[in-house]
């Protein structure tokens, strides 16, 4: 098992909430209908994917399950180019992107180019 830093742990923590955003976005569910579909609140669905909230793994596991993701597959440290390809793919899919929600993934996309300088 890989040691991780906590700069990649937080790498992690944003691809795993892009790659779970992503699959709802592709499912065309609302973070509401994901919610009940997981027995999830739909407010910690929004947290998990702006990675805003460390949840533990049931919850992570629950959420994969009705999405179809392969749940180890969140855990692992992706490259900056495969992170920044899940913003991109991720503000294709947007149906309702309001200046805000561009502005988050304006943010996300330099956030991400900064933690990987700081890994490099």
């Amino acid at each position: 098992m890989a040691n991780y830093s906590n700069i990649e742990i937080e790498i992690i923590t944003i691809s795993l909430g892009l790659t779970i955003k992503l699959r709802r976005l592709e499912s065309k569910l609302s973070q509401l209908d994901l919610g009940i579909i997981s027995e999830t609140d739909n407010t910690l669905i929004g947290r998990i994917e702006r990675a805003e909230h460390i949840v533990g793994w049931n919850v992570i596991m629950l959420v994969s399950q009705k999405l179809n993701i392969n749940f180890s597959s969140l855990f692992l440290l992706q490259t900056k180019a495969e992170v920044l390809e899940l913003i991109d793919d991720c503000l294709v899919l947007e149906t309702k992107l309001t200046q805000q929600k561009k502005a988050f993934y304006d943010k996300l996309r330099v956030r991400v180019k900064d933690l990987y300088d700081k890994i490099n």
